[in-house]
């Protein structure tokens, strides 16, 4: 028996040895390294860092053409970080961490879009009519490929942002790719101060109040609260509250807004590894007792999913439209002592009754299916907004 072994592993040897004869014409002294190689065993209890100095080595001594050393180091780290399976884990080199942690003062301006991003890219989530980005023709789901002849092979939404914001009156250079278009489409777009409503409401017949939350800021609860008692003043007896494309903001927004209509309790859980639980409770500052329809699509991200999970969870509202993006973490940024930096997911939200946002989203009552393009479209109906209407009306009957 142990004899057939050693027969068995002496022609898996064989193999070897002639197909890499075969492949590559190695000579002797090669085949004796494969074979050395073959016979030995791997020192126990490693670390990463000296499997990484081994293979550098190896590669420094015969691969054809080696890399540089800076080159090697971004390989390694960037390896590291994608075992995490993190989405939104990436490196920086130090070129690109300046830039990115880069904060000057002063005003800035815009061109007016929201964007988001989905694993390697980001993309135009929504364009506000009548800004710069509009009247250069930027449509939702183009993604970014390049600005000011700028590329990456993965973009952040930090750094577009701070890419294509600038003083205003000044020029950006904006490559996007477009679904249907072989090649990308070059814009270029002058920066503008975008002034961004927080929310646009209307009376629908004379019983339905439907309010587009466009941001959540410091003042998007109060804006909110406002339009509501201007509503109901009006005769809205239920509410249609709209977050669809809306790709979130400030948590804290999130927990004001949600507090206008649950009085008590946990609005959302921050958890991080080995650490209790951050709670964020209600504010006790319910503005109204009507019923509530949330309209959700799947470029409703981050605030938009905390608020979306919470009145959900209490029953407060009840939510329409498509499962929301599914965005539910926080990632911080490192600074490296070799240079450059690191971004990670280091904690995600939970909802009130435990469930997890980040990479599921929330699922609606009440599904109704949409093209996202004809919401922005005046001549297609928007089949969503009909159903949530009809649900607030037979609501508050």
């Amino acid at each position: 028996m142990k004899r057939a072994t050693t027969i068995i592993g002496l022609s898996v040897v064989a193999l070897l040895v002639l197909t890499a004869t075969f492949l590559g014409g190695f000579a002797a002294g090669h085949v004796a390294d494969v074979t050395g190689w073959l016979r030995s065993v791997p020192p126990p209890n490693t670390t990463v860092g000296e499997h990484v100095q081994e293979v550098t080595r190896i590669l420094n001594r015969q691969a054809l053409n080696p890399s540089s050393e800076e080159s090697m180091t971004a390989g390694a780290i960037q390896g590291v970080l994608d075992a995490l399976d993190d989405p939104y884990a990436i490196y920086f080199d130090e070129e690109h961490f300046e830039f990115f942690t880069d904060h000057t003062d002063g005003d800035f301006g815009g061109i007016g879009i929201n964007i988001s991003q989905d694993e390697d890219t980001v993309f135009v989530v929504s364009v506000i009519e009548g800004t710069p980005a509009d009247e250069a023709g930027i449509e939702p789901e183009d993604e970014f490929v390049s600005v000011d002849g700028v590329t990456r092979d993965r973009w952040t939404i930090d750094e577009v942002v701070r890419r294509v914001r600038g003083p205003e009156g000044t020029t950006v250079e904006i490559g996007m790719r477009r679904e249907g278009h072989g090649e990308p489409l070059t814009f270029t777009v002058e920066r503008a101060i975008i002034d961004i409503p927080n929310v646009e409401s209307e009376l629908v017949g004379d019983d339905v109040g439907h309010i587009r939350l466009l941001t959540f800021n410091q003042r998007s609860a109060a804006s909110l609260a406002e339009e509501i008692e201007k509503l109901t003043a009006e005769g809205a007896t239920s509410f249609v509250i709209d977050v669809r494309n809306n790709p979130g903001g400030l948590l804290s927004s999130s927990v004001e807004i949600a507090s206008l209509f649950v009085a008590d309790g946990v609005i959302v859980r921050v958890e991080e590894r080995e650490r209790p639980p951050i709670e964020h409770r209600a504010r006790g500052s319910v503005v109204t007792e009507a019923p509530i329809v949330l309209l959700v699509n799947n470029n409703s991200a981050s605030a938009s999913e905390v608020l979306a999970g919470a009145l959900q969870d209490y029953g407060r509202a009840t939510v329409v439209g498509e499962t929301t993006f599914g965005k539910g973490s926080v990632q911080t940024v490192e600074t490296l002592r070799v240079g450059g930096g690191i971004k990670f997911t280091i904690a995600h939200y939970v909802t009130p009754q435990g469930r997890v946002i980040d990479g599921v989203g929330i699922e609606p009552d009440i599904v109704v299916e949409m093209d996202p393009m004809a919401q922005h479209h005046e001549d297609e109906p928007d089949v969503q907004l009909e159903r949530a209407i009809e649900v607030a009306r037979t609501a508050s009957r």
